[in-house]
């Protein structure tokens, strides 16, 4: 199985849990790894510094599109493209080297020679938009997209699309399958205290990194990435029913809202290439997790020893 992981990693610590997830599989292919929003190169470079971590050195990182489409704001903050994310840590990230070829084209080389490639987006669309609209044919070779992203029954705008609604559209409307992973579920799936300390206890350079970022990231741990990495590998843990989403683009505050078009005020038909979540197997799945970390932390002290 091969897979393109789509990242803001660097904020909120679920993009780093999930590349450790994705890092605890022995069956799989991390093909590349792209970043997006704001300061790409920064995120890029935590990403390639955790891959090396955790004895994956191979998997290229390739830093994205930093701006989006036109928002340049996002829940009242202004989009900034030169500070570092919050769980960066320069003594560790600062000398990282990442590839020169921007995202764009190294997913789009990527596709052209894997006929089987799924892409897992973790964060803003604006990399997957930037393709289907520049290289379409390319685009529709992506076997399936695993998008973390919207809240259809909570009223939120959720982050991931807020950050540019006019990407999320686009990637959310074109002909390509897709599974849509929203809040409604994740949200569902945060460790508790024991399941935290837990991960404490693990002593490998790579998990400890992650328990440092989260320290600097200090809001706990919700599974919203790791749930959504999961599911493409294998969907075992959430239902999904059709769906028809439409982000709007207008509005104060209601800029990056998704609707599913589908319900009775707008009766329309599903869209045949987009399901949306609507349960999740939650403490399974964050037990699930948890065994799967600390199995990805004996291996690494046993390759070490």
């Amino acid at each position: 199985m091969k897979f393109w992981i789509d990242t803001d990693i660097g904020g909120d610590i679920d993009d780093a849990l999930a590349l450790l997830l994705a890092m605890s599989y022995d069956d799989i292919e991390i093909v590349g790894v792209s970043t997006v929003f704001e300061n790409t190169v920064a995120r890029a470079k935590i990403a390639k510094k955790l891959l090396e971590m955790g004895n994956k050195p191979h998997v290229k990182v390739y830093a994205g599109i930093g701006q989006p489409f036109k928002a340049t704001t996002v829940h009242n903050h202004r989009v900034d493209l030169v500070s570092y994310p919050k769980t960066y840590i320069p003594s560790l990230f600062d000398d990282v080297q990442i590839e020169d070829l921007g995202a764009i084209e190294a997913l789009k080389q990527a596709l052209e020679e894997n006929d089987d490639l799924v892409v897992i987006t973790l964060g803003a669309l604006t990399n997957i938009a930037y393709l289907i609209n520049s290289h379409p044919e390319t685009a529709a070779k992506i076997k399936k997209l695993y998008i973390m992203g919207t809240a259809i029954w909570l009223n939120l705008n959720e982050f991931n699309i807020s950050c540019d609604p006019e990407a999320a559209d686009i990637v959310l409307n074109a002909p390509i399958p897709k599974a849509v992973i929203s809040l409604d579920v994740t949200f569902k799936c945060q460790l508790n205290n024991e399941q935290i300390e837990t991960l404490k206890q693990c002593d490998s350079e790579l998990v400890k990194t992650v328990i440092a970022m989260n320290e600097l990231w200090g809001e706990g741990m919700i599974l919203h990435d790791p749930l959504t990495l999961s599911e493409a590998i294998n969907e075992n843990f959430v239902t999904y029913e059709p769906g028809n989403l439409k982000v709007e683009l207008e509005g104060s505050y209601s800029r990056g809202k998704v609707i599913n078009l589908m319900d009775f005020n707008w009766g329309r038909k599903p869209n045949p290439f987009l399901h949306i979540s609507t349960a999740v197997k939650n403490e399974q799945f964050t037990e699930f997790f948890v065994k799967k970390i600390y199995y990805l932390n004996k291996r690494l002290l046993d390759d070490n020893i």
